[in-house]
């Protein structure tokens, strides 16, 4: 039993002797102390940070950042070019709501400064704090007092301050647009390298005096003058003995026959005609007796005047005293032979037309004008007329009338235009182009590619320096000949985007819809 139990050595008092600590166990004791405050410390930082109630959180606030407007999360603390893209960096929006765009305040040492030439920039006073800060958007170095341009690339300051400038940034929109020069809504200016410009294919052109809306283009079809035109009836029935003109497209002379035609009516009226002469011849020298037998004459020469006999075949039936059973209708103009309804042998009455002649020595030409260029249409105006039948020619008229109405289903008005065709060359129902020569006057003009139409209101992206690109609204005037009149916001001599513009508006609506975010989230940052 002895050797069941551990014995432990004893001391020289009898008591049992205890065994000491392991190795290193106090440093380790502080060590676990150590971290244990680390951490506290640590979170305790973290929950101060959380709520902003750090002493560095102020200058972190001052602090300005900045990203590329294309790649949003990548942010810098100075000023550059985007690793990803090559394009300038632009500040992120404060938590006072607007942005730092430049340490020109009497600040030291700050990259912007450094980087600004010198001369160039402005600023304003510190000590002024109602006073308005104006900054040029592609260049935020440049800082002005008042609004006015840029000295680098010369566009419009805009404000950048806070409640106070953005009723002042209205007034100034006012004041540009009192100068012709207007923002686009949902836009902002662009800056792109040279060498994307390259890839995406930018052409530029010059804002130019010239003749614009110098011809308004029309179609039409040829149509004979109805003032020419006319249609052969009988005024007596009867039935035609010799059809003279029996072929449609025919042409006639003046004074040719036409058709002879047999009427019992007409050969009772000669006959009439002549005892009225014969009774005449016999009146003697009793004058009330020869007045009434003169009427009786003049009325039978009447009579077969309405009935359609010519004063020649009257004259005729006079000299040689014999009725004749048919009469003789004759053209009354030359002409051609549009129509022909009759045949030879058939019993015709006066309300039938028998014939259509027209003279197509002069022909129309009905166009279709439409609404937007009714203004510019005068009675007189020059026109020029092509057609597919002659190629390389060119056929010149007038415009001689305007319809009063239009067409409530194609909404175009017709003219008329008149050409002269003496050669008959020109043949009713042909295909038209017309061209009716304005004589434009000079104006200020764009070609037409350069324009963005949104529906509501027109664009044109206006190059500053070769590489910043602004959205200015426009008010576009007469349009033609590939160019179109500026009425107002573009000044001759300025330089515009002519191709690649759908690319640069959507960059710009981005850039904008950017901004937009920064604004919204900017009270969040206030707390």
């Amino acid at each position: 039993m002895k050797d069941e139990h551990k014995q432990y050595p004893a001391d020289r008092s009898g008591r049992p002797f205890e065994e000491g600590a392991p190795r290193f166990a106090r440093t380790m004791g502080l060590v676990r102390w150590g971290l244990f405050g680390a951490l506290s410390i640590f979170a305790l930082v973290m929950v101060l940070n959380h709520f902003g109630l750090t002493p560095w959180a102020g200058e972190d606030a001052a602090s300005q950042q900045y990203h590329c407007p294309m790649h949003p999360t990548y942010v810098s603390n100075q000023p550059g070019d985007c690793p990803i893209c090559g394009m300038s960096l632009v500040p992120i929006a404060t938590a006072g709501g607007k942005a730092e765009t430049t340490h020109g305040h009497g600040e030291s040492g700050s990259p912007e400064k450094e980087g600004a030439a010198p001369g160039k920039a402005e600023t304003a006073p510190a000590d002024s704090a109602a006073a308005a800060n104006y900054v040029c958007p592609m260049h935020p170095e440049v800082v002005s007092d008042k609004p006015g341009r840029c000295p680098k690339c010369g566009m419009n300051l805009v404000e950048s301050a806070g409640a106070s400038g953005a009723r002042r940034s209205e007034e100034n929109d006012h004041a540009a647009s009192d100068m012709g020069e207007r923002p686009v809504p949902g836009l902002m200016p662009v800056m792109i390298e040279p060498k994307r410009l390259q890839m995406i294919g930018v052409r530029t052109a010059q804002v130019e005096k010239r003749s614009v809306g110098g011809a308004i283009r029309l179609v039409g079809y040829l149509t004979p003058d109805e003032t020419r035109t006319a249609s052969i009836h009988v005024r007596a029935s009867g039935w035609v003995q010799k059809l003279h003109v029996d072929q449609t497209g025919q042409q006639v002379k003046a004074g040719q026959p036409l058709l002879s035609l047999y009427s019992p009516d007409l050969y009772a009226a000669q006959q009439d005609l002549l005892l009225a002469e014969g009774s005449l011849a016999t009146a003697g020298e009793d004058g009330a007796l020869r007045a009434a037998r003169e009427q009786l004459v003049a009325a039978a020469r009447d009579r077969l005047e309405l009935l359609g006999m010519s004063r020649e075949d009257i004259s005729t039936l006079g000299q040689s005293r014999v009725a004749q059973p048919e009469i003789t209708l004759r053209s009354p103009f030359a002409g051609v032979v549009l129509e022909k309804v009759v045949r030879e042998g058939q019993y015709v009455m006066p309300e039938e037309r028998l014939l259509t002649i027209a003279d197509l020595r002069r022909i129309w030409v009905l166009a279709d004008v439409y609404e937007q260029d009714i203004a510019q249409v005068k009675i007189g105006q020059v026109a020029e007329m092509k057609l597919g039948a002659f190629p390389g020619e060119n056929f010149d008229g007038k415009v001689a009338f305007l319809y009063p109405t239009v067409s409530e289903q194609t909404r175009t008005m017709k003219a008329r235009i008149e050409f002269p065709n003496p050669s008959l060359r020109l043949r009713p129902g042909m295909y038209a182009d017309i061209d009716l020569l304005e004589g434009g006057r000079a104006a200020t003009g764009v070609p037409a590619e350069a324009i963005m139409d949104d529906g509501d209101i027109q664009y044109a992206f206006v190059v500053h320096g070769g590489t910043q690109f602004e959205p200015r609204q426009v008010t576009v005037g007469r349009r033609g000949n590939d160019w179109i009149e500026i009425l107002t916001g573009l000044r001759d001599g300025e330089t515009i985007v002519t191709s690649a513009n759908f690319l640069i508006d959507s960059e710009s609506r981005l850039k904008a819809a950017i901004a937009g975010m920064g604004q919204k989230q900017s009270p969040e940052h206030q707390h």
